[in-house]
């Protein structure tokens, strides 16, 4: 099965997921589902050369959360793939676990940070892995969520390369989905 069926079962699955999904006024604690999209930017610099791709990431989130006052500690995991097939990014599958930390900002929204540990398929010989780090506005609409994302990742390229080589990727996301 490739990447992009897999992306499309599991979006299939986000999207049945309403009827399950609790109606709240407030951004509990719980599990959640969504799918994310947006804007994915692969910068390359290997030596004195440098080059970046960019192109779109989409695919699939999943955690869940739990509630401390106004305090929020959430674990999530995400499989997303990217547009970005040729050049220097020649990236695929991602796949990430990590923590988020949070805060009220009042009923419905929480700002938050995210940090873990990310491994993309690519035309190597071994997947790259690394961390990834971000931050986020999340707005409850009553146990629908969307979210406003900026992330940063780097990766194991010049492991990998066995070269002088230095890699960072920027992503700026959205992301939809149910809380119940």
């Amino acid at each position: 099965m490739n990447k992009l069926s897999v992306a499309m079962v599991l979006g299939a699955a986000v999207v049945a997921m309403p009827a399950a999904a609790q109606d709240s006024g407030s951004n509990g604690g719980g599990f959640f589902v969504g799918a994310v999209g947006g804007l994915d930017v692969i910068n390359l610099e290997v030596g004195a050369e440098s080059d970046a791709e960019s192109g779109a990431v989409y695919g699939v989130i999943a955690g869940y959360d739990i509630k401390s006052g106004s305090a929020l500690l959430g674990i999530e995991a995400e499989l997303t793939d990217t547009s970005i097939s040729d050049g220097v990014g020649n990236a695929g599958l991602d796949i990430y676990g990590g923590l988020r930390l949070g805060l009220d900002m009042d009923e419905n929204d929480i700002i938050y940070l995210k940090a873990g540990y990310s491994r993309v398929d690519v035309d190597l010989a071994d997947d790259l892995e690394g961390v990834r780090v971000g931050a986020g506005f999340e707005h409850n609409f009553g146990g629908f969520v969307g979210r406003l994302e900026y992330r940063y990742s780097t990766y194991n390229v010049g492991e990998v390369l066995g070269l002088d080589a230095n890699d960072n990727r920027h992503q700026v996301v959205v992301a939809a989905g149910f809380k119940f």
